[in-house]
């Protein structure tokens, strides 16, 4: 699978203080499985299993590995490397007229399935996002190693 290719090695290139890698799926095949919550599971564990691959590669503790799941389709889930807790403060901070992350409670039945170490932090926000074409409203987990 992708994510394998692609926690092979802890990345060396970061754009404004992170790397991200997007999940490559077909966004049609994304939401076919919407509704199929053993697949998307499937997904979000291979996507974990990425994570902790880099979280033992990486040589600092200062990069920080987050997987960021979003809902209910996926379709913007991916893997990111941040360079620092500053960045990744910086990225979750989204408070614009087009995008916005509000945050949300964190409910333990979604995190049960998940495996999590005691020393994840995780982070859960509504997401909106409106301009003149499009409007999307949905669901954005962090899962911060």
């Amino acid at each position: 699978m992708y994510v394998n290719e692609q926690t092979h090695s802890f990345p060396t290139t970061f754009h404004n203080g992170y790397s991200h890698n997007k999940i490559p799926l077909d966004q049609s095949f994304l939401l076919s499985i919407e509704e199929n919550s053993r697949i998307q599971r499937s997904v979000i564990e291979a996507m974990m299993e990425g994570s902790s691959r880099l979280v033992r590669l990486r040589k600092e503790e200062r990069f920080r590995v987050v997987v960021l799941i979003d809902l209910p389709s996926l379709w913007q889930s991916e893997l990111l490397v941040f360079e620092s807790d500053a960045r990744l403060k910086a990225f979750m901070e989204r408070n614009t007229s087009e995008q916005t992350w509000t945050p949300l409670p964190i409910t333990h039945v979604f995190l049960q399935r998940l495996n999590l170490s005691p020393d994840d932090e995780v982070y859960r926000f509504h997401e909106r996002i409106q301009n003149e074409d499009y409007t999307h409203s949905g669901e954005v987990w962090l899962l911060v190693q």
